[in-house]
């Protein structure tokens, strides 16, 4: 196996890719380098499900080192994840990167859109216009300005159409000519890419007794706790899901049951994002199930 690789391992929320890359870390003599978005603040640790690191075996990079107000982009993101492959590379262990944000492994595999940095006062102004004007404003605003991006962005993907916007906004430019644009290449080692494919009525079970789990474990308080830090509610973290559903719980304008119900349903429909993405854009990745193989850890490794 050469030692200039570096592992991609893809999948839906709730499909045991974190236990599976522990596991392959052990066997490989590798290091775990995260690439779930949610998961780069240290808030939300039980609602995010973010692997408890100091309690790992395996050395994990890029969990919990963001406060809960900083927007991380994808470019912040790769040239981050850049430096840390070299050091584990440097030290002859594989890196291994996991996690469920499309956009993360899109950047590794096909480089990075040339947009610039844009100007966080566009943002904040986006940000105010949201709270005055709402989300179906913006959206609409969007679809005038560059029609190809409002057909390609979900309606309610609030993060993409204020991306959309300030990227227009700092540059003068639609977002969708950007993705026209050569990609740049930042990180250039060999990728054995892998992503987890099972039955979706599978992952959707996983995903409710994920949940369940959260509030045995004291997800409400958790997020008790981060409604002391007073972040905006257009901060990244809060934007995590079931944030909103359990503020609504603490100001007792809904039951829990209908707590675990809502944010149940948003997570089979994160789910279901997920999946569309890795059968859209990942059709030539390696297929593994971690639903009925326990024989997984060795299929990877023949294919190293």
């Amino acid at each position: 196996m050469m030692i200039e690789k570096i592992v991609l391992l893809s999948g839906p929320t709730a499909t045991g890719k974190s236990s599976l890359a522990s596991k392959l870390a052990e066997k490989i003599n590798g290091e775990i380098v995260n690439a779930d978005s949610i998961q780069l603040y240290r808030d939300l640790f039980i609602l995010t499900a973010r692997p408890d690191i100091e309690k790992e075996k395996i050395k994990h990079h890029c969990y919990g080192f963001l406060d809960g107000d900083i927007n991380w982009s994808v470019g912040k993101w790769i040239n981050e994840i850049n430096e840390i492959l070299k050091d584990v590379i440097k030290r002859k262990k594989v890196p291994i990167v996991v996690g469920g944000t499309g956009f993360y492994f899109k950047a590794i595999t096909d480089g990075l859109s040339p947009i610039p940095d844009i100007d966080k006062s566009i943002r904040l102004n986006i940000e105010n216009e949201l709270e005055k004007n709402g989300l179906e404003e913006l959206q609409k605003r969007l679809a005038f300005i560059d029609p190809k991006a409002s057909e390609k962005i979900n309606s309610n993907d609030k993060q993409r159409i204020m991306r959309a916007l300030e990227v227009y906004e700092g540059t003068n430019k639609k977002i969708s000519d950007f993705w026209l644009m050569k990609r740049e290449k930042i990180i250039n080692y060999k990728t054995i890419n892998f992503k987890i494919d099972a039955d979706r009525e599978w992952i959707y079970k996983n995903c409710d007794l994920r949940v369940d789990y959260m509030f045995e474990n004291g997800v409400v308080e958790e997020v008790r706790h981060l409604l002391n830090k007073n972040y905006s509610e257009n901060s990244p973290i809060m934007r995590a899901i079931g944030v909103d559903e359990i503020i609504s719980f603490l100001n007792n304008d809904i039951t829990i049951d209908r707590v675990l119900e809502l944010i149940k349903f948003k997570t089979h429909q994160y789910a279901k994002r997920q999946i569309t993405w890795i059968n859209n854009q990942m059709i030539s990745w390696n297929s593994i199930n971690t639903q009925y193989s326990n024989k997984i850890i060795n299929e990877i490794i023949k294919k190293l």
